[in-house]
């Protein structure tokens, strides 16, 4: 008799055209961030981008109906890419609190997050978002999930300073020092790089929790 929980014997193929056209999609989001880093949203155009991406402009629509629909992409790539990011990070650094908000502060620093191009389409979408309502409803989301769980990495220390300061404000301002830190990447004067930017927001998390200081500069050299 068959036992129904063993797995098949011969798994199928993948679809050889499905992975093409995966990667032919990868590479016009790809082709596009890079478009949007160098020239911004509003001078972004469909030639610029298929001549990145080594494509004929016509056979974009066989992968976007749309070049905001491909500008969507480009967004929720991002977004997924930090997200995930972060995800990985908290159950590899353990239970105490002080080292999950380090370890989720520095995925803001990390090698495939923390780049000049990625920063500055970060920085051209939020331009855009409030005008562009198919852009802030991908942040949305995203943005939900982020806040709540800084808020309850902040939630669970209290700020020995700012005594009043409750945890939704701590998320705010943990948050808002980590994208200045994105700004001074992108159009600071004098050149840190990521590793001193994790160390400067790793400041910013011992100014605010005093009691843990040591455990989060502990690892500002570690980028």
């Amino acid at each position: 008799m068959k036992n129904p929980q063993a797995p098949a014997a011969f798994a199928p193929p993948p679809d050889g055209r499905l992975l093409r056209r995966a990667r032919r999609a990868e590479q016009l989001i790809e082709a596009t961030l890079t478009s949007i880093s160098m020239l911004g949203l509003r001078d972004t155009t469909v030639q610029d981008v298929a001549a990145r991406a080594g494509m004929a402009v016509g056979s974009i629509s066989q992968y976007f109906d749309s070049k905001d629909l491909l500008f969507t992409a480009v967004l929720r790539t991002l977004s997924e890419e930090f997200e995930a990011t972060w995800r990985a990070s908290l159950p590899a650094v353990g239970d105490h609190p002080a080292v999950r908000l380090r370890a989720f502060v520095d995925c803001y620093f990390e090698p495939a997050i923390c780049q000049r191009k990625k920063v500055a389409v970060w920085f051209a979408f939020w331009g855009e978002v409030k005008a562009r309502p198919q852009y802030r409803d991908v942040c949305a989301g995203y943005d939900r999930t982020h806040d709540h769980m800084l808020e309850e990495l902040c939630a669970a220390l209290d700020p020995d300073v700012a005594a009043a300061l409750e945890p939704h404000s701590a998320a705010k301002l943990v948050a808002s020092v980590c994208h200045g830190l994105w700004l001074e990447l992108l159009t600071g004067t004098d050149g840190l790089h990521r590793a001193q930017l994790a160390a400067l927001a790793r400041l910013q998390l011992a100014a605010l929790y005093p009691r843990h200081a040591a455990l989060f500069t502990a690892a500002a050299g570690r980028s």
